[in-house]
């Protein structure tokens, strides 16, 4: 039979505090404060309703920049550097990815041919439209003037352009007699 673990209310605000505040502190620094373990420490944040770590962090940053800068354009400004932090992390992961698929194709692991092509594109859609979302998050941080003559792309439109892209290069390896896959 599982104990029931008991906080005091200072022990769980100055937990919160350390969670949603402080971004330097791991979570085993916490776990070691409030004296559990990582599976209970899991099972009190669900008890207290507390979000995901990156959610508090992120809505702790935002509301701090809405202070500091001083209302709704500080707030946008924090939301944007937190887009960019995750578009950067999604490109980051995503090239991994395409590292690790091309080193398998190297390495003679993948059979499935059509298989590997197939995630590659859609590892190069992904990462066309992780860098598409940085494009935009800062040309509007630099180019607040921006004319709306031109329209935005939409990110179906990055995609089949990017689709067409692809296809162009797999017609030209084709044609010079190689499978048309990209290694």
């Amino acid at each position: 039979m599982r104990q029931r673990i008991e906080i005091s209310d200072e022990q769980k605000e100055r937990a919160w505090e350390l969670y949603a505040r402080d971004p330097k502190k791991h979570l085993l620094d916490i776990q070691a404060f409030l004296g559990v373990s990582s599976s209970s420490f899991a099972r009190l944040r669900q008890r207290w309703g507390w979000p995901p770590r990156h959610a508090a962090l992120a809505e702790n940053a935002l509301s701090k920049a809405a202070k500091d800068e001083g209302g709704v354009d500080g707030l946008t400004k924090a939301a944007a550097a937190s887009v960019s932090d995750a578009a950067r992390a999604l490109a980051q992961a995503t090239r991994a990815q395409i590292g690790a698929l091309m080193d398998e194709q190297r390495t003679g692991g993948a059979k499935d041919h059509d298989k590997t092509a197939r995630r590659l594109a859609s590892y190069a859609k992904t990462l066309a439209a992780a860098r598409a979302l940085l494009e935009q998050e800062s040309s509007r941080l630099d180019d607040t003037e921006q004319s709306n003559d031109t329209p935005r792309r939409s990110l179906h439109e990055l995609r089949e352009e990017l689709a067409r892209h692809l296809d162009r290069i797999v017609a030209e390896e084709e044609a010079h007699g190689r499978d048309g896959l990209l290694v």
